[in-house]
């Protein structure tokens, strides 16, 4: 939605007078808007990004991401692998929650078993390969998995680590109210809805953060926009394309506009076992048939990148050496052709409503090519209830883990023995399954990473998904403010600091 001239206009005459630089404040405060409040801050219950977001400031892993999803010890100063199956954590010293209590290895593994059991758990299937965790003196922990697991450590960053005793002591529904980690910040009052601050927590084992409060408030998206350039907000997080533009058109130079790749990849899905997806010659006249630079120009107003492979630039196992892929409709058509499709196919597109515009779009690029597509537009629920038993389909997909293994792992492998978990496609490619279980004996950073590209040149030649596009992660900032945009999309006070002259 566009911003009305007239408020623009006013919001830059107040701003008028706050060009000159200010020396740093003694105890700096920020005021981040997201579209919405965290569902809960009680861990491992939701597996959405605000409430992700916010936890984080009040809750540690065992280890956690850096801005570029790189792994970092937290909770674990050290561990190592006294065998395939054997992960030994030695837990950090001095650290204790926010209600004075010292942190304990009895605190992790709880939080640990919770985050695989509770029956509420949203990310239990993270855990499923742990076997037991276990105490190994007094700071140490032992973690045993049933078969080797590479990417341990991606996962367990999302079991945050909470008070045992507390929990059990106050119940979950006292915990949201007043939530204990060891984190930098601790939760200072909440308005349920509404807002909720955070304060620096002076106790915290680590960097003391330059920031001493975090407001966090929920705004619907124009009113966010108008905070920002009033002033009044100094991080907007999630904003679209449109609203992005509408800001760079009109900011004052004390705000700006950032951006950066992010892990939301846009791609069309197909049931390969299903004629004519089933033939490798119509999946590649599919992905001929889209101009990805076109979709991204306008879809995207240019906030984005084209995709030529199954994650993003920043997942671990993507492949530079690739080659883009082009829009070439005469290529397509005579693929169809040869695949017995002289006059062209007539596909139907399954969508949610959301992207009808998008796959209008797509429509439109697809005749040239001698693609009849069709669109079925649903309401959101609907589609996802329905997603698994469409042959052809618009979705998205995000890599939490940040490494390819879990796209090879769920959406490549045939299903069976907990592969395949959601290969939708049933898509079955035996040399791929079988180099995608060698894979996971390579403990080895560097030989995994050879061999996660290898599996992605070799699915990527038969197509089981045509990528479109990776959207930009857009954020609006006070430049007041120095801050690195996260891979993960968290936005943490501890990674914000004033800018210096």
């Amino acid at each position: 939605m566009k911003l009305k001239g007239q408020c623009l206009a006013i919001t830059l005459v107040l701003l008028g007078a706050l060009s000159c630089h200010l020396p740093p404040e003694e105890n700096p405060e920020i005021t981040v808007a997201f579209k919405g409040m965290p569902l809960t801050l009680v861990p491992h219950i939701e597996a959405e990004i605000i409430s992700n977001s916010v936890q984080n400031n009040i809750f540690e892993g065992l280890v956690g991401f850096n801005a570029d999803m790189r792994i970092t010890p937290l909770l674990a100063v050290s561990w190592e692998n006294p065998d395939d199956l054997t992960w030994l954590f030695k837990l950090r010293p001095g650290v204790v929650f926010h209600d004075g209590t010292p942190l304990s290895s009895n605190d992790v593994v709880y939080s640990l078993d919770r985050a695989k059991n509770h029956p509420r758990s949203a990310i239990k299937s993270s855990f499923v390969n742990i076997e037991s965790v276990t105490p190994s003196g007094g700071q140490t922990l032992r973690i045993r998995t049933r078969k080797p697991d590479p990417i341990l450590l991606n996962k367990i960053n999302l079991a945050l680590v909470i008070p045992k005793a507390y929990l059990e002591k106050v119940g979950e529904e006292e915990f949201y109210r007043r939530p204990v980690g060891t984190g930098p910040y601790a939760l200072e009052s909440i308005v349920p809805g509404r807002q909720l601050i955070l304060r620096r927590w002076d106790r915290y084992w680590g960097e003391r953060p330059e920031m001493a409060r975090q407001t966090i408030v929920a705004l619907p998206p124009e009113e966010a926009i108008q905070d920002f350039l009033s002033g009044r907000v100094d991080i907007v997080a999630e904003m679209t394309p449109e609203q992005a533009r509408e800001v760079e058109s009109h900011a004052p130079k004390e705000m700006a506009i950032v951006r950066r790749p992010g892990l939301a990849l846009r791609y069309l899905g197909m049931n390969t076992t299903v004629k004519p997806l089933s033939d490798v010659r119509v999946r590649r006249a599919i992905s001929l048939a889209v101009d990805r630079r076109q979709l991204v120009d306008k879809m995207l107003l240019g906030y984005g990148s084209t995709s030529n492979q199954l994650v993003p630039h920043g997942v671990f196992g993507y492949h530079p050496g690739l080659p883009e892929l082009a829009y070439d409709p005469a290529t397509a058509r005579r693929l169809l052709a040869e695949a017995g499709f002289p006059g062209g196919v007539e596909l139907t597109l399954v969508l949610p409503q959301l992207r009808l515009t998008l796959g209008q779009e797509i429509q439109r690029q697809m005749a040239p090519a001698g693609i009849r597509l069709k669109l079925q537009a649903l309401p959101r629920e609907t589609f996802f209830a329905r997603v698994d038993e469409v042959p052809f389909f618009l979705l998205g997909s995000v890599n939490v883990s940040g490494d390819a293994s879990d796209v090879f792992d769920d959406f490549i492998h045939s299903p069976g023995d907990g592969y395949g978990r959601v290969n939708g496609g049933r898509y079955f490619n035996l040399e791929a399954d079988r180099r995608i279980e060698a894979m996971s004996s390579l403990l080895n950073p560097r030989q995994r990473l050879a061999a996660l590209q290898d599996v992605m040149a070799l699915v990527m030649e038969d197509v089981p998904r045509v990528p479109l596009y990776v959207e930009d992660e857009i954020y609006g900032v006070a430049k007041r403010l120095s801050w690195k945009t996260r891979l993960d999309l968290m936005v943490l006070g501890k990674d914000v600091r004033q800018a210096r002259p």
